[in-house]
C-alpha cells in the first residue's frame, strides 16, 4: 500500500502529463499542489463512506441538545474543523463544537454565527464524493490561469464575491467585497482575462437598451417624472449622433429603445448608478467595475444583484492601489474626489492584468480548503474535465 506522500507524488506526476506544454514551461500555480492534497483527503473520506446527512429543516443553536449533534461532531472531525473527539456530552452543542461550526462556516463562505440553519445544513449535506468533483473542476480552472504568476494582478472570484490584489509572488495585498451578476442567463458576469487600463471619475451612465426596455419604460408608463428625479435624459439617435428630446414627446406605452433609436443617459453625481468611479478593461461583454450608491447590499452574504458588471465596495481604495502600483510600500490613501460633475479619464501607470474567474474551491494560505456555492451552476460533470491519474 502506497503511503500518503507517495500517492500524492504519483497523482502530481500524472497531472503533469496532462498539462499543456506552456503550463509545464512556467512555474506551477500554487493552487495545484494544494488542491491535489485536498483531493487526496476527500477521496479518503469518500472511501470511508461514513459521511452523515441531516434533515433540511433542523436548526441547532449553541447550548442546546439534539440527537443530531453526534453526527455533526462526526462530520466536523472528518473535515478537521473539530480537532479532536469530545465525548463529554455527545448530545450537547458545546463550546468546542461551536468553534468547529464557525470554522466550517468560514471555510464555506457562510455567516460565521455558529447557528446551524438552512445554508449550513446544505453545505453539510454535500458528500465527499460531490466535493471530489468540485475539487477536480477547480483544479482544472486554476491550471488554466494564463496570467504569469510573477505578475501583479487583480483577481475577481465570482462565487466568493471578492476582489483581491495579488503581488508578483501571488501574495494577497488587499481585498474587498463585490457584487456580481445575477444567476439568470443574460445577467451573469462573464469569465475573462484582460488588462485594466484606466478609470473614469464622475462617470455618466449610458443605460443599456435591455434595462431601458425591461425596467425603465415600465416605470415611465406610470411616472413621467422618473427621469428628472434621477438626473436622466432621453435622446434620439440620428445618423450616429444623439439629440436630446422631451420625455413627453415619447409614447412610452409603445416605445422600444432599439426600434425607436432611444438612448437614456444618467448624469454624473453621488446618485449615479455607477457611483463616483468606474474601472475599464477591454472585453467583448461591455463589463467593467464600478462604484455604487447602494452600499447596504455589501452587507449581504450572497451578492449577485447586478446586470453583469461588478460593483466594488471600496472603489476609492482600489483606485489608489491601481494608480500607485508599488504595493510593497505603505498602504496608499484612498482616492479623494473634488466637488465636480465633470467626467474625467485617468490612465494607470501601466495596465494591470485582471482575471474574472469562477472558483468554487481553493486552499488558502493557512492550508484550509475553501468551498463556495455554485451560483451559476457551472460545476457540471463533463468528461473533458477528467484529470488522468487523479481518480
Amino acid at each position: 500500500m502506497l503511503n500518503r506522500t507517495w500517492r500524492l507524488t504519483l497523482v502530481m506526476g500524472w497531472c503533469w502529463l496532462v498539462l499543456p506544454f506552456w503550463t509545464i514551461a512556467q512555474t506551477i500555480h500554487p493552487q495545484v499542489p494544494r488542491l491535489l492534497q485536498a483531493l487526496e483527503h476527500y477521496r479518503q473520506l469518500a472511501a470511508q463512506n461514513t459521511w452523515a446527512s441531516f434533515p433540511a429543516d433542523i436548526f441547532l443553536l449553541p447550548g442546546t441538545s439534539s440527537p443530531h449533534i453526534p453526527n455533526l461532531r462526526h462530520n466536523l472531525l472528518l473535515t478537521h474543523d473539530l480537532p479532536q473527539p469530545d465525548t463529554s456530552s455527545l448530545l450537547l452543542y458545546d463550546n468546542a463544537l461551536l468553534a468547529a461550526v464557525i470554522k466550517f462556516q468560514e471555510r464555506h463562505g457562510l455567516k460565521p454565527d455558529g447557528k446551524v440553519g438552512r445554508l449550513t445544513i446544505e453545505a453539510l449535506n454535500i458528500t465527499p464524493t460531490q466535493r471530489i468533483r468540485q475539487l477536480e473542476f477547480n483544479l482544472r480552472r486554476w491550471q488554466a490561469d494564463t496570467i504569469a504568476l510573477t505578475a501583479q494582478r487583480v483577481l475577481l472570484n465570482i462565487p466568493d464575491f471578492t476582489l483581491k490584489l495579488l503581488d508578483g509572488n501571488y501574495q494577497l495585498v488587499w481585498q474587498t467585497r463585490v457584487i456580481v451578476g445575477q444567476p439568470q442567463t443574460g445577467r451573469q458576469t462573464a469569465l475573462l482575462t484582460s488588462k485594466l487600463a484606466y478609470l473614469v471619475l464622475n462617470p455618466t451612465w449610458n443605460i443599456p437598451a435591455s434595462i431601458i426596455r425591461k425596467e425603465i419604460i415600465p416605470v415611465l408608463k406610470k411616472d413621467p417624472y422618473y427621469l428628472a428625479h434621477n438626473q436622466m435624459r432621453v435622446y434620439k439617435i440620428k445618423q450616429g449622433k444623439k439629440y436630446p428630446v422631451s420625455v413627453r414627446s415619447i409614447n412610452w406605452q409603445t416605445a422600444n429603445p432599439e426600434r425607436d433609436s432611444l438612448m437614456i443617459i444618467q448624469a454624473p453625481g453621488k446618485d449615479n448608478a455607477l457611483g463616483r468611479i468606474k474601472f475599464i478593461f477591454d472585453n467583448a461583454y461591455q463589463i467593467y467595475l464600478h462604484d455604487t450608491p447602494d452600499k447596504d447590499l455589501f452587507n449581504q452574504e450572497v451578492r449577485h444583484y447586478s446586470h453583469g458588471c461588478v460593483r466594488v465596495q471600496n472603489p476609492e481604495m482600489l483606485a489608489a492601489y491601481l494608480l500607485n502600483q508599488n504595493w510593497q510600500q505603505k498602504l496608499p490613501k484612498p482616492l479623494e474626489f473634488k466637488e465636480s460633475r465633470a467626467e474625467k479619464i485617468v490612465y494607470l501607470p501601466k495596465p494591470l492584468p485582471i482575471k474574472i474567474g469562477y472558483f468554487t474551491s481553493w486552499v488558502n494560505d493557512k492550508g484550509l480548503v475553501q468551498f463556495r456555492a455554485d451560483i451559476y451552476n457551472l460545476d457540471h460533470f463533463n468528461p473533458a474535465f477528467e484529470i488522468s491519474g487523479t481518480k
